[in-house]
């Protein structure tokens, strides 16, 4: 399971973060890594520079331009 965080470091992005580890922590998984990846053309192979942030899931892209809700979070996470 590898879960990213596509993001230069704006605030949508930190706030991603954030709310990921709030949402693993309900879920009793807060020993679950996950990781920002920062580097521009890492994060130009995956989607845009526009779009971030993004969230990865084992190599999927699953959301990108907004910080998800919550329950969305938990809705992907849930089954992991």
């Amino acid at each position: 399971m590898k879960i990213e965080v596509l993001g230069t470091g704006c605030y949508k992005c930190i706030r991603l973060e954030s709310l990921l580890g709030e949402v693993l922590a309900e879920l009793g998984k807060s020993d679950m890594p996950f990781e920002r990846v920062s580097d521009e053309p890492s994060i130009r192979k995956i989607m845009p520079l526009d779009g971030i942030p993004g969230l990865v899931i084992d190599g999927h892209l699953v959301h990108s331009g907004t910080v998800p809700s919550k329950d969305e979070l938990k809705g992907w996470l849930a089954g992991l």
